[in-house]
């Protein structure tokens, strides 16, 4: 069986509600599957997740899927993955930010 895949909300959402109800697993899903949008904010982003999710996350392990955001903001702070002159790297860069601009996020120009 796989792990299961979170996003980040959902991920700090469980650690929390671990943490601070000092929960066993079978203890959160036993919760989860009684009353399966109980959560309250900023934990409700646990409303309607699949029981299954819910026990392969806790038992097996999960991976965090990161936004389409993330994953832009992720790539123009790395730069290209191979060496590069200092003028590709720039115009990497300068793409980078260009495109996340366009999805809405803003990014300080950054000359690493």
């Amino acid at each position: 069986m796989d792990k299961a895949i979170l996003a980040q909300a959902q991920a700090k959402a469980i650690d929390s509600i671990q943490a601070a109800y000092h929960w066993t697993a079978e203890a959160f899903v036993r919760s989860h599957a009684e009353k399966p949008h109980q959560w309250e904010a900023p934990c409700d982003v646990l409303n309607g997740v699949p029981l299954d999710t819910i026990i392969r996350a806790l038992y097996i392990g999960y991976e965090v899927e990161l936004t389409i955001e993330e994953k832009l903001l992720e790539i123009y702070r790395e730069g290209l993955p191979c060496p590069t002159t200092p003028t590709e790297d720039s115009a990497f860069r300068e793409g980078m930010k260009k495109a996340c601009e366009i999805a809405g996020i803003k990014v300080k120009w950054s000359r690493n």
